[in-house]
């Protein structure tokens, strides 16, 4: 089951949880208890400022529909911002509490450890090749008919450029990537365009322990 954002896109919501986020990170025993940049917090706090005025003109009797449209790109730029700050500043902090992120409407993980049990089965991988210079492979467990069993961690996903006329091979497979949600999306470009790719994957539990390779899928990038 995905799991719930912790930034709601409503845009009245949305600017509600926003406030509460600045206003928190610019309590001064805040931000120097976990060590934050005052640049970067400040440079945040105009950018919400500005959410805050295109609400304010999208609101209004008058309101149009650019008013509208610059709200919500604002949204979607202010979001992208707050998800990088979170990331880069706090994701990783130590001195960041579940008290802190409670305060500031974040996730707080999930302290019930994962089971260890080694995966027996793998993953079945569905490739899309819709967008040019792009394949998404999203995983599948038809016997559990969710994205993965539940004792599983995440998901590694091999590819590689499968060299002409040969079988693909796991050896042909030297990228790995790895995910703990149902998809992985790799970017090519233009000069790898119409070369075959291979892929296959496998799942990991919570310690490390690998399960067995599915089968190769192989397609050419778009």
């Amino acid at each position: 089951m995905k799991a719930k954002d912790f930034i709601p896109q409503a845009f009245a919501k949305l600017l509600t949880w926003l406030t509460n986020f600045i206003t928190y990170l610019n309590l001064p025993d805040v931000m120097m208890r976990l060590g934050l940049d005052m640049t970067r917090v400040s440079a945040l706090s105009a950018e919400i400022d500005e959410y805050r005025e295109a609400c304010v003109k999208a609101g209004a009797s008058n309101a149009g529909s650019v008013d509208r449209l610059d709200r919500r790109e604002k949204a979607k730029s202010v979001t992208k911002s707050v998800r990088n700050f979170v990331n880069a500043s706090l994701r990783y902090n130590e001195a960041v509490t579940d008290d802190d992120r409670k305060q500031l409407g974040l996730t707080i993980p999930d302290s019930t450890p994962t089971s260890d049990t080694e995966p027996l089965e793998y993953p079945e991988i569905e490739v899309d090749t819709s967008v040019l210079r792009r394949i998404s492979c999203r995983f599948l467990n038809r016997e559990h008919r969710i994205s993965k069993p539940h004792h599983v961690h995440g998901t590694e996903l091999r590819s590689g450029f499968i060299p002409d006329g040969e079988k693909p091979s796991l050896t042909h497979l030297v990228t790995s990537s790895f995910s703990t949600r149902s998809s992985i999306t790799l970017d090519f470009t233009d000069e790898q365009r119409g070369k075959p790719v291979g892929f296959c994957a496998r799942y990991e539990n919570n310690t490390g322990a690998k399960g067995p390779f599915g089968p190769i899928v192989t397609v050419f990038v778009p």
